[in-house]
């Protein structure tokens, strides 16, 4: 039987978070959920008790699970993950596709640092990394790739920025491309959480962001495109022919309408049963003797006629057939 802490440590995690850690059922649960700490092997696991443990205020447990958490780290370029998969390497691409899982799992090691009784300054510096990591996953919209993931990233996020939040402190950043486009962002007391963009023209191309002062900033690059959908091959193509026939009575107008439909160019040597509809003008109504003729068509498998619409059935079509 495996260890019981995978199926307890979600419910674990809810519980110690909404519920006092000092109530008999709660104290039960975190000495049976230390019983498993030592056998586990999964990382996912390990990150959820060490928020767990966190939350209940048990430091030591928590320091021993982000000791082998931090073992398990993958660094790269000043910023920190964690990934169930042990070879994930770290993206190198500009628009990584990242797995949510590794987003929740990152989230969740973060905030098992940040809720600590004590977070000292070697914390934060990891923390900062993993933010680092973090907020380069976040789509244009804020999210991330799942609904999941994101409630627990951004909770994890908020929570970073809570513990680092400042009053003082101001930014300039300057955004600027080696064809000239220059433009400037001041981040100030009163700006703190006005989201501030400007569109960048000179795509593609190299921007610099330079930022100078003592504040914490956030920049994003949003690259939003359209790729038209590719046409499809023609197999056939319709011409429709209308001419206007003397009528029989002076109150009847009589329209003659003539379909052609080409040699059927596709990839077989013929098409499988084919459909040609025609829908009949507002004010006017099939004569559905002329329609039933057509019938005699070697082609034509049956026909359909509607108040507004014939609809014509063709076993197949390898050359040119008109219809009239």
């Amino acid at each position: 039987m495996s260890s019981p802490a995978p199926f307890f440590a979600p419910v674990r995690v809810w519980h110690v978070s909404l519920l006092p850690t000092q109530g008999k059922l709660m104290q039960a649960t975190l000495r049976c959920l230390q019983q498993a700490v030592h056998n586990i092997t999964n990382i996912y696991t390990e990150a959820l008790l060490a928020y767990a443990f966190a939350l209940a205020g048990d430091y030591e447990t928590t320091q021993e699970l982000l000791y082998k958490l931090e073992e398990q780290a993958i660094k790269s370029g000043g910023q920190i993950h964690w990934s169930p998969k042990p070879s994930s390497p770290a993206s190198t691409e500009f628009w990584p596709g990242t797995q949510s899982v590794d987003i929740e799992l990152t989230a969740y090691v973060l905030l098992a640092y940040l809720s600590k009784p004590r977070v000292h300054t070697g914390d934060m510096t990891i923390a900062a990394g993993i933010v680092a990591w973090l907020t380069h996953q976040q789509n244009a919209y804020g999210g991330f790739a799942s609904t999941q993931d994101t409630v627990v990233a951004l909770q994890a996020l908020a929570k970073y920025a809570a513990r680092t939040f400042s009053t003082s402190g101001q930014a300039l950043v300057r955004v600027k491309s080696q064809r000239g486009f220059g433009k400037t962002f001041q981040v100030n007391r009163q700006k703190r959480l006005l989201v501030q963009q400007a569109a960048l023209i000179e795509v593609p191309g190299q921007f610099l962001v330079q930022v100078h002062g003592s504040s914490c900033v956030f920049a994003q690059t949003v690259l939003r495109y359209h790729e038209p959908p590719p046409r499809a091959a023609v197999t056939f193509t319709l011409r429709v022919n209308t001419e206007f026939c003397s009528p029989k009575c002076w109150w009847l107008h009589n329209f003659s309408c003539s379909l052609s439909v080409s040699v059927y160019v596709g990839d077989h040597e013929t098409s499988n049963m084919a459909l040609v509809e025609v829908e009949v003008l507002s004010g006017f109504i099939p004569v559905k003797s002329s329609v039933k003729a057509l019938e005699k068509i070697p082609l034509a498998k049956k026909t359909e006629v509607k108040t507004d619409k014939i609809t014509i059935y063709l076993e197949e079509v390898r050359e040119r057939l008109l219809f009239k």
